[in-house]
């Protein structure tokens, strides 16, 4: 039985293979998509749950409220104290781990340096977290403070081998050089982690850098365990009533004011798609042990187009299976008149549809495979082709299949079976002019396509506004390199500086630094500023203007000490009608500074936020900006690395060019406005096909018609006029249905960026006219061929 059903089945698609390819190529891009959206969300869903306690552990955040002006900030890190002192206190708590991330440290062996990830953790790091040790007791590798467990990979960089424990690394931090002996090695952390490290030292060996017993500081991850069954939220109560009591004093005497702290736990699971705003020194959570964090939102606008793409495909599936369906009209009549039941007729076309639905499918699960790495490229995953053989996507790969056998399968199949078999076996049966539901289907699929095409455009011109509007700076030719924190001072940014100079295709050598950020009062006015320390160099070789007063100058004493320059932005916030000589009192130091010029407020951020106070000071920088003659930068390159080996021969070297810095700024916003141009291509085409094959049918079914409008003197023109006529009215049917809500949305997404285009009306008009060409010329193919075709034939036609 199955095999018959499987020949007619074939001869039937065989006989509308027009149709049938369209489907399928449709449906396969389609579920392609799917696919691929499946992984993504898939992946970002399952960042830490490998965990073994991940639903018992919790990420302690702080909330820092102004009551002066309502504003709150949730960050999330804390200080030291707030683990040992809670885990004492409430009996919930099982246990806590603190994590500080710090990148760019500089690990040497011999006389090979490389640049890792390190984290500062608590001895049960590794029996609270599942990261597995190849070597190493998890219990005891971060036990002694002169410790540290390497990854697999770093300590192959270093040794040639992972068989280190026992061999002694040095480790470059706030003392100087000082070596540490390798108790451990642990696998390579999987990239659906949110804790990610090249290298793991003790908490204690951090603490004898700097130790600190403040309630109010946040610079450090605080992860809590709590009991099984432990409720977060009366844990969040207990530890409030802690802080009370613990930081009364603390509080009346801080620089804080009369902020309030607020201590809560977040799931820890929740860490990747949850992203808190920047702690209070202004450093992202990546910077704090965390890798970068995502949202929701993202994994919701990627199912949100790729299930239009699927929808427009489905249209396609009931618009051509209807189409197709036309040619088998008597065939239907004769079996209900031998007596075929409405069941059987339905369950025959579901059939049929499910057999094209599974070739679909079989054809997208390759094409998937294929496309991995690029989509892997694209969307910045590290998604393995294992994931393809899961037996989850298994599941929703066959979800999708019925869902589209059912969508696209049973509305044709119900509509056929409906058939009266007089009308069919007299011609009397026509679909064209009175299917209104097809056309509806048809206006869905172009308002959906007309609505990502208007998105992609508004896309491209935000960031090519953000690409091209002058910053206010010039960061071209410019590289930027950076000197070890511990050994930097006066005498080795000037011999940097003299060295770099000695090459002609150098033209200028600048130190500065920032942003961070510093609370300050000026003009009694309380004020949050971003922080540059910078030398006298750096405005020039920047090129940012200064309107009023003068620039840092070592032949005045008093600027390394006190002097202070501020944007436009800071003139604004303090109130100040003259500020050169005013005085600005920074909370954390007694002296206050005085303010010796003003720049013009330049972009030294992204362009998503208003441009906001700053503030300079002299002083020194281990950072290094270069300024590189046009057309040499080559070579020169290799000149500032020889020259770095030589000052500092045990140091990692590492560059970035200042133009590729700011544009990292807008990666996402970039890799969503790629995502976003390939599905709208899908839409077109996939419009295009669907329209190509309903223009071939409403010719076939107009064939006699066309004949004798040609025996009676209608020209080639007027029969193409005549046959796209219908479609192009519902092509701007679409077009007056995609406009405002393409407007609306995307009014709403530029509301993100704080300097934006303006929405003009010519992106809409323009998308409309582009729309109706596609469409007339896609339609004219199948119109030139039945206006062309000889009259004689199309009067003889069934």
């Amino acid at each position: 039985m199955i095999k018959n059903f499987l020949k007619i089945a074939t001869r039937h698609l065989w006989r509308n293979r027009l149709y049938s390819f369209i489907n399928i190529v449709g449906l396969t891009l389609a579920m392609t998509c799917v696919f691929l959206a499946i992984l993504y969300v898939k992946d970002e869903t399952s960042y830490d749950h490998f965990h073994k306690m991940a639903s018992q552990l919790y990420r302690l955040t702080t909330t820092i409220m102004n009551p002066r002006d309502g504003s709150k900030e949730r960050v999330g890190t804390t200080g030291q104290v707030q683990g040992p002192a809670f885990k004492a206190a409430i009996p919930e708590i099982i246990e806590y781990s603190r994590v500080l991330g710090m990148d760019g440290i500089n690990v040497i062996n011999g006389t090979k340096s490389i640049e890792v990830k390190n984290l500062y953790a608590d001895i049960n790091f590794f029996t609270l977290f599942s990261f597995p040790l190849v070597s190493g007791n998890p219990k005891t590798v971060l036990m002694n403070p002169y410790s540290v467990v390497l990854s697999q990979s770093v300590a192959f960089k270093l040794f040639g081998t992972t068989d280190v424990v026992g061999k002694i690394l040095k480790l470059e931090e706030g003392r100087g050089i000082e070596p540490l002996t390798i108790t451990g090695v642990a696998k390579d952390v999987p990239s659906n982690s949110s804790i990610q490290f090249d290298m793991v030292a003790p908490f204690s060996y951090f603490q004898s850098m700097f130790l600190d017993k403040s309630w109010l500081n946040q610079y450090l991850t605080t992860f809590i365990l709590l009991h099984h069954g432990a409720n977060p939220k009366l844990v969040d109560q207990k530890i409030l009533k802690v802080f009370e009591t613990k930081v009364k004093e603390e509080i009346i005497t801080s620089k804080t004011g009369s902020s309030q702290f607020i201590f809560e736990l977040l799931p820890f699971t929740d860490i990747h798609l949850h992203p808190l705003s920047l702690n209070s020194s202004g450093t992202a959570d990546e910077e704090r042990g965390l890798s970068e964090t995502s949202s929701l939102t993202y994994s919701y606008i990627l199912l949100g187009i790729v299930s239009f793409i699927l929808l427009m495909s489905c249209v396609n599936f009931i618009n051509l299976n209807m189409a197709g369906s036309m040619k088998r009209s008597k065939e239907i009549g004769i079996r209900k008149i031998v007596g075929s039941s409405r069941r059987q007729i339905i369950l025959q076309f579901l059939g049929e549809a499910t057999l094209l639905c599974l070739i679909s499918f079989i054809s997208a699960v390759l094409l998937s495979q294929a496309l991995l790495p690029i989509f892997n490229q694209l969307a910045s995953k590290k998604i393995s082709l294992i994931n393809l053989a899961d037996f989850n996507l298994f599941i929703y790969g066959t979800l999708v299949v019925v869902v589209c056998v059912a969508v696209a399968g049973l509305y044709p199949a119900i509509v056929l079976s409906l058939f009266n078999p007089a009308e069919v076996l007299y011609n009397k049966l026509k679909l064209r002019g009175k299917n209104l539901f097809s056309k509806w289907l048809i206006v869905l699929q172009f308002t959906l396509a007309m609505g990502l095409v208007i998105a992609t455009i508004v896309y491209y011109r935000q960031m090519n506004f953000i690409s091209t509007t002058d910053p206010g700076y010039n960061p071209s030719d410019i590289v930027k390199i950076h000197l070890p924190p511990q050994r930097v001072d006066q005498k080795m940014v000037d011999l940097f500086r003299s060295e770099l100079l000695n090459d002609p295709a150098i033209r200028k050598v600048a130190a500065g630094d920032g942003p961070g950020l510093q609370a300050l009062t000026a003009n009694g006015r309380v004020l949050n500023a971003k922080k540059f320390r910078i030398d006298e160099y750096y405005l020039p070789t920047l090129e940012i203007a200064l309107i009023e007063g003068r620039n840092f100058s070592k032949t005045y004493g008093t600027d390394s000490i006190n002097g202070a320059i501020v944007n436009e932005a800071f003139v604004r916030a303090a109130g100040w009608d003259h500020p050169i000589g005013q005085h600005i009192r920074v909370s954390d130091a007694k002296k206050s500074m005085t303010v010796t010029g003003v720049v013009k407020d330049y972009h030294y951020g992204s362009m998503k936020e208003k441009i906001k106070p700053q503030l300079f000071t002299m002083g020194n920088s281990e950072t290094i900006l270069i300024k590189i003659q046009r057309g040499k930068i080559p070579q020169v390159l290799s000149d500032i690395e020889r020259t770095y080996k030589n000052i500092i021969p045990d140091h990692y070297y590492q560059f970035t060019f200042l133009e590729s810095e700011n544009a990292g700024l807008y990666l996402e916003d970039k890799r969503w406005q790629r995502i976003i141009s390939l599905a709208t291509l899908l839409a077109i085409l996939i419009c295009c096909l669907g329209l190509f094959g309903l223009a071939h049918f409403d010719a076939q079914q107009r064939t006699k018609e066309i004949g004798v409008r040609k025996v009676l003197g209608a020209s080639v023109k007027n029969i193409v006029a005549l046959l796209s006529t219908d479609f192009i009215k519902l092509v701007l049917l679409s077009f007056l249905i995609a406009s405002p809500l393409a407007w609306w949305i995307m009014s709403k997404w530029l509301l993100a960026f704080a300097y934006r285009i303006a929405l003009s009306w010519w992106i809409f008009v323009f998308v409309g006219f582009s729309a109706i060409m596609i469409a007339l010329i896609t339609v004219s193919f199948q119109a030139l061929k039945a206006a062309r075709a000889n009259p004689v034939k199309s009067l003889r036609a069934d």
